[in-house]
């Protein structure tokens, strides 16, 4: 899944990812002219994004196909794994402890 939240006012759009944890930032550059750039808000941007882009239009498609091509992120992984086991406990209606004796199991001889 991929989420483009747009802040036209400011020229900047927030990318986010469920195969990364960080957001990647689309960005005005701040050399004064008329590119964009890609930036992400935690680590180093990957060669494959480096450059400026004439367009909000154009850096979004490089972000798309990027992201299409990419492998899950060790953070995301365990993030989505864990997000995933807490829905399954709660379909399941599983719990975690046993309330006491009466719930062990007894054996043949009982």
């Amino acid at each position: 899944m991929l989420e483009f939240i747009e802040d036209t006012d400011n020229q900047r759009c927030i990318c986010k990812s469920d195969k990364l944890v960080t957001e990647v930032v689309i960005e005005k550059s701040k050399d004064g002219f008329i590119f964009f750039e890609i930036n992400f808000s935690k680590g180093t941007k990957p060669e494959e994004l480096s450059g400026k882009y004439s367009s909000m239009r154009e850096a979004k498609k490089a972000v798309t196909k990027y992201l299409a091509n990419k492998k899950e992120s060790k953070a995301a992984r365990r993030e989505n794994f864990a997000k995933e086991l807490k829905e399954r406990k709660v379909k399941n209606g599983s719990k975690t402890e046993a309330k006491g004796s009466t719930d062990l199991h007894k054996g043949p001889d009982h």
